[in-house]
C-alpha cells in the first residue's frame, strides 16, 4: 500500500511540475539542515546523544508567475545511547518526502520600494509532506517500529548567484527538519 501511495504521488508531482512554464528551467536544491527541532529531535535525557547529518535535496520548476511547485526528498537521524541499562539504544531516522510550492518575493518587494540591492534572491516556501519515521531499539534483542508522519513547514529563503548555474542558499523556518538550511541550488 505504501509503495502505491508513494507512486500516485510522484506520478501527480512529476505531471504537475513538467508541464507548466519552461521559462527558467529545473532547479535543484542540496542542503544541510541544523538546529533540529520538534520530532526530528528527542531531547534525549540520561544518556548520550549523536545526531546524524540530515540532508535535503528538491527539485522545483516554475509553475504559475512568481510560483515555482516541486518535490523534496530527505533524511534525518539521530541515535541514543541510554545510561540507563532497561532502554539500551534507541535509534530514529526519518525518511522524507514532500511537495513544496514557492513564491518569489524580490517582485513584491520592489513594488513596495523595499528592493535587495546586493543581488539576492528572496522567496517564501510552503512544505508538506510525509515522514517514515524508522525506530529501533536495542535491549539484548532488537526491537523495531515504523510510523509515517505528516509533515508542514512555512520558510523563508534567499539565494545568491555565484556563477550563471550555481547559487549559495539558505533557509529560515519550519519545514527542513531544522530551523536553518544552507547549500547549493543548480541551475539546469
Amino acid at each position: 500500500m505504501k509503495k502505491y501511495f508513494t507512486l500516485i504521488i510522484l506520478s501527480f508531482l512529476s505531471i504537475s511540475l513538467f508541464s507548466q512554464n519552461v521559462e527558467d528551467g529545473l532547479r535543484i536544491q542540496v542542503g544541510l539542515p541544523f538546529a533540529k527541532y520538534g520530532k526530528f529531535d528527542k531531547n534525549f535525557k540520561n544518556g548520550s546523544e549523536t545526531q546524524y547529518p540530515s540532508l535535503l535535496i528538491q527539485a522545483d520548476k516554475p509553475w504559475r508567475d512568481g510560483f515555482r511547485l516541486g518535490a523534496y526528498i530527505g533524511f534525518a537521524g539521530q541515535k541514543n545511547k541510554s545510561s540507563l541499562s532497561e532502554y539500551g539504544n534507541v535509534t530514529y531516522n526519518y525518511y522524507r518526502l514532500g511537495g513544496v510550492v514557492s513564491y518569489d518575493l524580490n517582485d513584491l518587494l520592489e513594488a513596495i520600494n523595499i528592493s535587495p540591492e546586493f543581488g539576492v534572491d528572496l522567496y517564501a516556501s510552503l512544505k508538506t509532506g510525509f515522514s517514515l519515521e524508522h525506530i529501533k531499539v536495542d535491549q539484548g534483542i532488537t526491537n523495531k517500529d515504523n510510523n509515517i508522519l505528516f509533515d508542514f513547514g512555512i520558510l523563508i529563503g534567499g539565494r545568491y548567484n555565484i556563477s550563471d548555474n550555481i547559487d549559495v542558499f539558505t533557509e529560515l523556518g519550519y519545514g527542513n527538519a531544522g530551523f536553518v538550511t544552507f547549500g547549493l541550488a543548480f541551475k539546469m
